[in-house]
């Protein structure tokens, strides 16, 4: 489950009423609970005199702040919050989205096992355009533009994919959406090392059996052309009974022409990009959440001309996907939008790091710190893009994302090349090429 906390503010109404309307004085209040609503399951009010509070309780009007109040007296009010929380969600696994600032939130963080700082390095002057902005942002708009901005692949190029296990993300000919290729299939595999024999037996193997994306783009071109072959199609001619019926009525001739236009549909009009996912728990997941997502936006939709509208199956016209199943799963917030854009990129450079590795020690040692650069400046570009000020970085954590060995000294000379006027060095160790720092660097690099 997931959880909004919002603060609440000093501009209030003058009645009684519930708190979700106590505060709409304030714009910034009106915002984050816009906000709270579309990317949680619950809302609730942390309120300097009330405490904790559902978003549907009456309250009356009041006039109290926790800002001037002593630490003690925030660590009290801080453990009643916690307690109410603890009575009505569970801090072990449900997500807790924070909109409120270090007073109301400083001392309720560490009760949550997992939690979202959408606002997180911003002052409170800058609350109220960022809102604006993460409201505004449609959730299909930024998936098309990260997928998009992606290495393509064709069926002639399927080998070419640098990784064995990941996700597909399939376009097609025809279809745009904000100007962009429009997603029109989104599919994985289950056994680790499958990825390119899973594109391969959409694309080449000619057996719709041994794939569902053969078998509905099939479908379609019968059914589009009204021909009753489709019940023939349909069948699974995998089982030794059903392939007896077929071989009987004389059909293998006509599935095979079938297969062959298939085929033809698939290599001349559809293409697709990769996301290294190496688990299978983890690309079953992600899977799922970027079909679920799409299917529930309401700005995804298909051209008038597409295929898949032919369909004999409703889920397909519908959801606008050549996808079945999947559509009803987790639906992904911006913020975990946005982090799966940033984890895409974290795997982007490890992996150019990685493909050096045989190069010669000098050239490697200079290629690595190249990278390294790269690396906290893809980091900060995100960090700039999320509407934070700033981002703090720590050798260690940029050596172990990138996976790294024995590389921290290389780490450390980068973290000082790309510091810049405005950056400040937070901590080193005594010498002073530390081997262990972190830097608080400013996203407006200009």
């Amino acid at each position: 489950m997931r959880v909004a906390l919002i603060s609440c503010t000093n501009k209030k109404m003058d009645k009684p009423c519930k708190a979700s309307e106590m505060y709409l004085p304030s714009p910034r209040f009106k915002l984050a609970y816009e906000y709270a609503k579309k990317n949680s399951d619950v809302v609730c009010i942390i309120s300097a005199k009330y405490g904790l509070i559902d978003e549907n309780q009456l309250i009356d009007p009041y006039n109290e702040t926790l800002n001037g109040k002593s630490k003690l007296e925030r660590q009290t009010w801080a453990k009643g919050v916690i307690n109410k929380l603890s009575q009505s969600f569970d801090l072990e696994n449900d997500t807790f989205v924070i909109l409120a600032g270090r007073v109301y939130s400083e001392f309720i963080l560490s009760a949550m096992n997992n939690f979202e700082l959408p606002l997180e390095g911003l002052s409170i002057g800058r609350w109220i355009p960022k809102l604006r902005e993460l409201n505004s942002q449609s959730k299909c708009s930024l998936l098309h533009e990260i997928f998009n901005s992606m290495p393509r692949y064709n069926w002639k190029s399927i080998d070419e994919i640098p990784f064995n296990n990941g996700i597909y993300i399939m376009f097609e000919s025809g279809e745009k959406l904000y100007g962009k290729d429009r997603i029109i299939r989104i599919g994985t595999h289950n056994a680790d090392g499958r990825l390119k024999k899973r594109l391969k037996d959409h694309f080449i193997s000619q057996n719709k059996d041994g794939s569902i994306l053969r078998k509905n783009i099939g479908l379609a071109l019968l059914h589009k052309e009204n021909d009753s072959f489709e019940m023939i199609w349909a069948m699974d001619s995998s089982k030794p009974e059903t392939r007896s019926e077929i071989l009987a009525s004389n059909q293998s001739e006509r599935i095979k022409m079938i297969e062959r236009r298939v085929s033809k549909y698939l290599q001349n009009h559809i293409n697709f990009t990769c996301i290294q996912v190496d688990t299978k728990d983890k690309r079953l997941f992600i899977e799922g959440a970027l079909i679920t997502t799409l299917n529930h936006t309401a700005d995804f939709y298909s051209s008038e001309t597409w295929l898949g509208l032919s369909s004999p199956k409703p889920e397909i016209a519908r959801s606008g996907l050549w996808n079945t199943q999947g559509l009803d799963k987790h639906e992904l917030t911006i913020e975990e939008i946005l982090d799966l854009e940033n984890n895409i990129a974290k795997i982007v450079v490890s992996k150019s790091i990685n493909d050096k590795n045989s190069q010669k020690s000098e050239t490697i040692k200079k290629t690595l710190t190249a990278d390294i650069r790269e690396f906290i400046r893809i980091i900060i570009t995100n960090a700039q893009e999320k509407g934070l000020q700033f981002i703090d970085l720590v050798s260690g954590d940029i050596h172990k994302q990138m996976r790294l060995s024995n590389k921290m000294p290389s780490v450390c000379a980068a973290m000082y090349q790309v510091m810049a006027e405005n950056d400040v060095i937070l901590s080193t160790t005594p010498s002073s090429k530390s081997s262990t720092i972190k830097v608080r660097y400013n996203t407006n690099r200009m």
